[in-house]
């Protein structure tokens, strides 16, 4: 939950609703941090334009489960529960195997990158 003030789906209109259905989810659902730009939707359209082109863009050669782990690395380092959350619900998802995900997420939530078992993530994520 934002601290600020924020715009639901239900009560948006105009640009900040067009910018809501390119985003929401399942039931309308829209992200925490989406809401969070509610107030000056052109910040909306900023973030997702930033968010498209680092995760989405067509040459990227990385997979979307390995943006994601790194979302998660980079979200424990942040101390951003959250967007842990976010993130392991996306890596998770891509990778439609849950003990590979638990054992991902743990080895990036200890925070030893010196440690095998983090610098094999790439290649846990990677291979079936």
């Amino acid at each position: 939950m934002t601290w600020i003030h924020t715009i639901s789906y239900a009560d948006s209109e105009g640009d900040l609703r067009k910018l809501y259905d390119r985003v929401k989810g399942p039931d309308d659902n829209i992200d925490n941090i989406m809401l969070a730009h509610s107030l000056r939707p052109h910040s909306l359209q900023g973030h997702m334009t930033l968010y498209k082109y680092v995760l989405h863009h067509p040459r990227n050669t990385l997979s979307k489960a390995y943006l994601e782990a790194i979302g998660v690395y980079v979200s424990s380092l942040n101390n951003c529960n959250y967007c842990v959350e976010h993130h392991f619900a996306g890596m998770a998802r891509l990778l439609d195997d849950a003990s590979r995900a638990k054992i991902i997420r743990q080895a990036l939530q200890d925070r030893r990158p010196e440690t095998h078992r983090v610098r094999a993530f790439r290649h846990l994520i990677d291979t079936p």
